[in-house]
């Protein structure tokens, strides 16, 4: 009697154990002592109050805007050159006559026509600022440009990849929540600057303060905390800020702003450089005078063809 009045209460506190932990509209909404320790750490640290925490030291919010490029002038090496035959503007095809003989040292070069009389022929090659690679049998031309932590886009122009933006040199740096340059990143991705930075207009890195300003000339600028120099594309000089062209304008000209020249009399812009009429071709290469030839980096002069040709790779 009395061991079938135990065993039938044993299994009513079974039921009463099951209903308790398996009906789910039972336990909707609760949780066990381990979730309620976790919900108090998150209220103790809650985003309202790190916000109000974090508010008082004036930081900034992380906004999507977009970055606005300013134009500027490229550099010679990504410019097509005048001996060169724009051939497909899609592809960055250009056609350009050379020696026979030194064909071999231009990268997938596609023979098109020979001229025996002049003892050239027409080849077609991948632009100046544009490098030649083949994939399946086919030459595709990729840009060039000096571009670290980005790709380039076109030749001489950089697109940073994700995660770095362009700070006032053109340098691809990071941004939160990778880091902020002269600041330091939170975890809601905004940037805190370092005394003496405040946020650039994207609001995604720090540049320098100078209380009382550089001045309304354009190519001053502030360079370093409470330090005003020169922007970008100039230099110091005696006569203050002037342009920088690269590469130099040569003898014959005057470097402007936008990294472009000005020829003095008896010379002319060629391939960005003031030059001179000379005898030589002087293909990949500036005529500084009538008889004077100088090659780009990476070329030697060809005496037969008076031009510049790709040296030979060993």
């Amino acid at each position: 009697m009395w061991l079938r009045l135990g065993i039938l209460q044993f299994i009513v506190c079974l039921s009463t154990i099951h209903s308790q932990y398996s009906d789910p509209r039972r336990n909707q909404g609760q949780s066990n002592g381990f979730m309620d320790q976790n919900q108090a750490i998150g209220r103790r640290f809650s985003p309202n109050r790190q916000n109000s925490m974090l508010s008082s030291f004036n930081r900034g919010q992380s906004l999507p805007e977009p970055e606005v490029e300013q134009p500027k002038g490229k550099s010679r090496e990504y410019l097509i050159r005048s001996h060169e035959i724009l051939a497909d503007n899609a592809r960055h095809l250009c056609r350009t006559w050379v020696p026979p003989e030194i064909i071999e040292r231009y990268s997938y070069a596609n023979i098109i026509q020979p001229d025996q009389s002049k003892k050239l022929t027409l080849i077609e090659v991948c632009c100046t600022g544009y490098y030649a690679m083949r994939s399946n049998g086919v030459t595709y031309c990729r840009p060039i440009c000096s571009c670290q932590n980005g790709s380039c886009r076109v030749a001489g122009d950089c697109d940073c990849y994700q995660g770095f933006v362009k700070n006032d040199n053109g340098d691809c740096v990071f941004t939160c929540p990778l880091g902020c340059q002269n600041g330091r990143c939170y975890l809601d991705g905004s940037c805190l600057c370092d005394p003496g930075y405040k946020l650039d207009e994207s609001r995604r890195f720090c540049r320098p303060i100078c209380s009382n300003g550089c001045g309304n000339n354009p190519r001053h600028n502030c360079t370093e905390p409470e330090v005003c120099g020169c922007a970008m594309g100039f230099q110091l000089t005696d006569d203050g800020c002037q342009p920088v062209c690269d590469p130099d304008c040569g003898i014959g000209g005057l470097c402007r702003e936008n990294n472009e020249c000005d020829c003095g009399p008896g010379y002319q812009l060629k391939d960005g450089v003031c030059q001179t009429d000379c005898y030589q071709k002087c293909s990949n290469g500036i005529c500084v005078s009538r008889n004077r030839c100088i090659c780009d980096p990476g070329y030697s002069y060809h005496e037969q063809s008076t031009m510049c040709v790709p040296i030979k790779k060993n």
